[in-house]
C-alpha cells in the first residue's frame, strides 16, 4: 500500500478535526518558541560544558544533573533519575600524544579509542601491517615493541566533487512516500534488522577481539591503530569498528588503541611500500570509572488532566550520551535540547494534555541501548521470553529524535500503514514536514519499543553533513547544529505530542507484530524441517513484509504459527536465521512475484 493521501483528503481531515483551538495552540507555541527559546543555552551546556558524555563518566552524570535542574526550574511536574546500572564502566582520556619519530618528526592526527588502557609512559615501536585479525597469530614471536596497524577497514578517501552537506529534495521525499516496502532504504541510513539479535552482536565481537588483544599484549605489542574512513582528517572514533567498547567491569581492558586519520594511515603504508620503516612514538593516560550513580536515564513528565486518560503515555525521547572525540553536540545534545524545549513549550503555554507527556533522555544508547533496554525490560516487555509488561498498553506513542541536527521532514512509519492518516492530520500545519513513508528506521532507542508493538517512530530529518562528517567523529561540535532547525523541530514535536495526547483513542498498532509466536487463528503456516534453525519468521503482504514481527514456534515436524486472516489471497515467504527463504513445499516453477519487488513467493488463500 502506498502512503499517498490526496491533498483534498488531507485538507478535509485537518479542517474538520482541528479548528480554531489548534490554530490557537500552534500560534502560542510559535510565539514562545520564537521569543523564549532555551535551545541555544541548553546546547552550549550539554556540549561545550559537559561534552563529551560517554556513558558512565562524570561528564555524562553532570549533564543529567544540569538537565534535571533546568526542567525543574521550568516547572515540569515530575523529574526523576532512573538507574540502568548493570556493571558498566565509564572511561576518559587524561593525556595522550602520538607521532612519527623516524625517519623525520611528524605529529600524527589521531585520537584514542574508548576503553583503552594507559601505556607505560612514552613508548616507541615500528609498525606492522595486518589485513585482518587472524593474521596476527602468524606473527607470533615477531611483535615485541611493534605498533599493529589493522588495514582491513582502510580505503584511500577522496571527497572531490562530493557534497558534504545536503537537504532532502522533493523528488527523494516523494519516492520515500510512494515506497510500498518498509524494508527498502530510500532515505535514512539503516536497513532492517532484528532488535534482539543486536544485543549479542557486540558480545560476540568483544569475545573475538579480547582474544586478539590478549595475544597482542602477551607478545609485547605497544599499540593498535585503525584507520578513519572519513576525508579531510576527520577522525571516526567509536566502538563499532575494529576496537569494540569493552565497557563492562569484567571486560578485558585493551592495550592502547587509536584511530588515525585516513591520510596519515595511508602515508605510513606508502612509506612501508618504499621499504622505509618508520617509528611511532606514543603516550596514553586514561581513567576508568565504576560509579553506579552515573548510569541513569532522566525522566520528566507533564501529567495528564483527563481522569480516564492521565495514566496513558505519550513518550518523547532522545539519547543524552555520546561518543568521545567531539562534544556530542549533533549526536545527540541537539535533539535532547529540542525535546527539553518541546516539554518547556507545552508547560509554559499552559496546555493541559489529557494524557501524560513523558520525556526520557536516555543513557548508553551508544552502548547497545543500555538505558532504553533497561527501561523497556522493566516496563514494556521481557526480551528473553517476549512477555508484555504493564506499561506497554498505556503507551499511545513513542517519538524519537536521533538522526542528526537537520530539520524534521516527516516520519518513518515502520510499516504501520494504519497510522498514516493521523500523522497526516497532525503534520499538516508543517508544510516542510509532511512526508510519511512506510520505511523502517532503526539503530536507535525507539526500535526497542517497536519490538513490543508500541507505536514507536523516528523522525525523517535533513541529513546535512551528519553521515559525511559528523557521526561519531571529532567534528561533532556546536558549530554544526543549525539552531533555526532546532527551534522548528521543538515546535513541531510539542504540537505533535500534544495532539496525540488529546486523541480520543490510542494510536493504532501494527497487526501481526509480536515477539511471541501466535498459536491461534484461522490460517496455519507450517515449515517442515530446519530443526537446527534458531529463529524463523513469517513475512508477507498481510503483515506489510515485517521481517521480524511474526515469529514461528518449534514443533516436532519443524516450525509453525497460526494467525487470523480475512478471506482473500495472500503472498508469503520465510526468514530463517536472517535469510529470506521460499516455502520449500512450493515447486520452483510455481513461485510467484507480487509486482512490488518481492519474488519467490507462495500464494495462500483464506476462504
Amino acid at each position: 500500500m502506498r502512503i499517498i493521501i490526496s491533498l483534498a483528503l488531507t485538507l478535509m481531515l485537518y479542517c474538520t478535526s482541528t479548528g480554531q483551538t489548534d490554530k490557537t495552540v500552534l500560534k502560542s507555541l510559535t510565539d514562545h518558541a520564537d521569543s523564549t527559546s532555551s535551545i541555544r543555552n541548553s546546547l552550549m551546556y550539554l556540549s561545550d560544558v559537559y561534552g563529551p558524555r560517554l556513558m558512565g563518566t562524570p561528564q555524562y552524570y553532570e549533564a543529567v544533573l544540569w538537565a534535571e535542574k533546568e526542567l525543574k526550574a521550568w516547572g515540569i511536574d515530575k523529574v526523576e533519575l532512573q538507574s540502568f546500572d548493570n556493571n558498566q564502566v565509564g572511561w576518559s582520556i587524561e593525556d595522550f600524544s602520538i607521532q612519527i619519530s623516524e625517519p623525520t618528526f611528524s605529529p600524527l592526527h589521531a585520537y584514542p579509542l574508548a576503553f583503552s588502557k594507559s601505556t607505560d609512559g612514552v613508548e616507541e615501536g615500528e609498525p606492522v601491517l595486518i589485513r585482518n585479525f587472524q593474521e596476527i597469530y602468524d606473527l607470533e614471536g615477531q611483535l615485541e615493541n611493534k605498533v599493529v596497524l589493522v588495514k582491513g577497514y582502510y580505503r584511500p578517501v577522496s571527497n572531490v566533487g562530493n557534497k558534504m552537506s545536503v537537504r532532502l529534495d522533493d523528488n527523494t521525499l516523494t519516492k520515500a512516500a510512494a515506497n510500498p516496502d518498509p524494508n527498502d532504504v530510500i532515505i535514512g541510513y539503516h536497513s532492517r534488522r532484528s532488535s534482539v539479535d543486536v544485543f549479542g552482536m557486540r558480545a560476540r565481537t568483544k569475545k573475538r577481539r579480547a582474544e586478539f588483544f590478549a595475544f597482542c599484549e602477551k607478545q609485547g605489542v605497544v599499540a593498535v591503530i585503525e584507520p578513519s574512513n572519513f576525508p579531510y582528517g576527520i577522525l571516526h572514533a567509536d566502538g563499532n569498528r575494529t576496537v569494540p567498547s569493552f565497557n563492562e567491569a569484567d571486560d578485558l581492558k585493551p592495550l592502547a588503541s587509536f584511530v588515525l586519520s585516513n591520510e596519515h594511515f595511508g602515508r605510513i603504508i606508502r612509506l612501508m611500500e618504499l621499504g622505509i620503516t618508520p617509528k611511532i612514538k606514543l603516550n596514553l593516560a586514561t581513567k576508568f570509572y565504576r560509579e553506579p550513580k552515573y548510569n541513569v536515564n532522566l525522566i520528566a513528565e507533564i501529567e495528564g488532566t483527563d481522569p480516564a486518560l492521565k495514566n496513558e503515555l505519550v513518550i518523547i525521547g532522545a539519547h543524552l550520551d555520546s561518543w568521545h572525540a567531539g562534544t556530542g553536540a549533533v549526536d545527540n545534545a541537539s535533539n535532547c535540547a529540542v525535546m527539553m524545549e518541546a516539554l518547556r513549550l507545552i508547560k509554559q503555554t499552559g496546555l493541559k494534555p489529557k494524557r501524560t507527556i513523558r520525556l526520557i533522555l536516555w543513557g548508553g544508547e551508544e552502548q547497545v541501548f543500555a538505558g532504553s533496554r533497561n527501561y523497556v525490560s522493566e516496563n514494556v516487555g521481557n526480551f528473553e521470553n517476549g512477555k508484555i509488561k504493564s506499561e506497554n498498553e498505556k503507551i499511545s506513542a513513542y517519538l524519537n529524535l536521533d538522526n542528526g541536527a537537520g530539520m524534521i521532514r516527516g516520519i518513518y512509519l515502520n510499516g504501520n500503514e494504519k497510522i498514516a492518516s493521523y500523522f497526516s492530520e497532525y503534520l499538516w500545519p508543517f508544510e516542510k514536514s509532511r512526508t510519511l513513508t512506510l520505511q523502517n528506521a532503526n539503530q536507535t532507542d525507539h526500535e526497542l519499543f517497536d519490538y513490543f508493538n508500541v507505536p514507536a517512530f523516528q523522525f525523517i530529518q535533513d541529513p546535512l553533513d551528519y553521515m559525511s562528517a559528523i557521526h561519531h567523529t571529532n567534528m561533532d561540535v556546536f558549530e554544526y547544529v543549525p539552531l533555526k532547525d532546532q527551534k522548528y523541530n521543538a515546535k513541531l514535536i510539542a504540537y505533535l505530542s500534544y495532539k496525540i495526547a488529546q486523541q480520543e483513542y490510542q494510536l493504532p498498532r501494527k497487526k501481526f507484530n509480536s515477539p511471541i509466536p501466535s498459536k491461534t487463528g484461522n490460517a496455519t503456516f507450517q515449515l517442515a524441517g530446519y530443526h537446527d534453525a534458531q529463529k524463523v519468521y513469517l513475512v508477507g503482504d498481510f503483515n506489510n513484509w515485517n521481517m521480524f514481527g511474526t515469529p514461528l514456534y518449534k514443533t516436532e515436524a519443524g516450525w509453525e504459527c497460526k494467525i487470523d486472516l480475512p478471506k482473500g489471497r495472500y503472498f508469503y515467504k520465510y526468514i530463517i536465521d536472517g535469510y529470506w527463504e521460499a516455502d520449500p513445499k512450493t515447486p520452483q516453477d510455481e513461485l510467484l512475484k507480487d509486482g512490488q519487488g518481492h519474488g519467490g513467493l507462495t500464494s495462500f488463500i483464506v476462504e
